[in-house]
């Protein structure tokens, strides 16, 4: 890939995961527009822009889909498929972190479950209203979700653990990832291969929930946006690529508005969303340069994978222990006070990341190189077909 538009990956990255925790903690740090006493244009400005959670999300998807569809599918096409060096990619990029998260995340509801609990955050979120917790957190903290969700289930046979409401995504992209590895070895593969792939993903399929399918198709925009810069195509002018996703992006948040909607009627918003991010994108190779602070933004976007998975546990028990031992109260007014909390809560929350990643993510080609050597010498070899 070309210096612009890995630029304008990385912001794409970074920027989609700052407005998925921003997203979930203004939703408990303040309290819901509806009942803003006094609300200015600033406020309306301050909810729109932290109300992007849902469109960050479906960019990622698109992301995911070019980074790791997109080229795949190119070296697959030039090589051959290698569904052991895929599976070790998919593998140690995943787990490395989700694992860990997973174990962390619990041992932080369980301490807030038994000890910062005053506020019934953990056992009756319902009582607040707050789209940032629409579950128990008790109730999803046994050891059958656990394990549903370490194969990724959550969604499918069980709900999410624990508090880690944002693990429905994570669950979606994986079965992405098996089902375009089955189909592409399918697709470049040779003989009983093909069969065999072919049958695989066809069961696999017919297994997962119609939704989850559904919006495979959106991963799959990543796939074509990839093929797209890889062509003599003609590719827009980044105005009016930029634009034209801008637009989108105040559409669908104005639309997300307007009450409940069909599962169709939200896909086809998606669906919008996502091809007017592969314009974006495929705009963004007629930059005339690197976007500014491009070292900058690789590093943003290095934990953004992170940020994302690790933040909603983080969340909840950072303001259920500040409302147990400093008597700091949440769902508050959007005044000085309540943007403090809201900037402190996001600030605290970047910095675990961070360490997070430190810990867990930086480590993934060791990992990666581990599981290499563990499945054998072929893989080794085919060490210059990762993604």
């Amino acid at each position: 890939m070309g210096p612009n538009i890995a630029s304008f990956l990385n912001l794409s990255r970074w920027f989609a995961a700052f407005l998925v925790v921003i997203y979930h903690v203004r939703h408990l740090v303040l309290a819901d527009f509806k009942d803003v006493t006094h609300p200015t244009v600033l406020t309306k400005a301050l909810y729109f822009a932290t109300g992007l959670g849902h469109e960050a999300v479906v960019v990622f998807f698109v992301i995911s889909g070019f980074l790791v569809g997109g080229i795949t599918l190119e070296r697959w096409r030039a090589r051959g498929p290698d569904l052991r060096a895929y599976a070790s990619a998919r593998v140690s990029r995943i787990y490395t972190v989700y694992l860990p998260a997973l174990l962390v995340g619990c041992v932080l509801d369980v301490i807030g479950l038994h000890w910062f609990n005053s506020t019934e955050l953990y056992t009756n979120s319902a009582q607040y209203q707050t789209l940032s917790l629409s579950t128990r957190v008790d109730a999803a903290l046994d050891l059958p979700t656990f394990f549903g969700n370490l194969f990724m289930l959550q969604g499918v046979l069980t709900p999410h653990f624990g508090s880690n409401g944002p693990l429905w995504s994570l669950a979606n992209e994986w079965w992405y990832y098996c089902l375009f590895g089955l189909l592409a070895a399918a697709l470049t593969g040779q003989g009983k291969q093909r069969i065999a792939c072919t049958a695989a993903a066809v069961a696999i399929g017919l297994l997962l929930p119609p939704k989850l399918m559904l919006w495979g198709l959106i991963w799959c925009l990543g796939i074509a946006a990839h093929a797209w810069v890889r062509s003599n195509w003609w590719r827009p002018h980044p105005a009016l690529g930029m634009g034209l996703l801008v637009l989108v992006l105040v559409s669908s948040r104005f639309s997300r508005n307007e009450g409940q909607a069909s599962m169709f009627a939200d896909f086809g918003r998606d669906l919008v969303l996502g091809v007017s991010y592969v314009v974006a994108l495929v705009s963004s190779t007629r930059l005339q340069s690197a976007l500014p602070w491009a070292r900058l933004q690789e590093h943003l976007a290095e934990f953004s994978y992170t940020a994302y998975l690790s933040h909603f546990p983080g969340m909840l028990f950072l303001v259920a222990m500040g409302a147990e031992v400093w008597g700091l109260k949440f769902l508050v007014q959007p005044d000085w006070r309540g943007l403090v909390y809201l900037v402190a809560a996001c600030a605290i929350l970047y910095a675990y990341a961070y360490v997070f990643f430190l810990l867990t993510e930086k480590h993934t080609p060791w990992v990666r190189q581990k599981l290499d050597a563990w499945l054998g010498p072929a893989q080794v070899r085919a060490r210059g077909t990762r993604v």
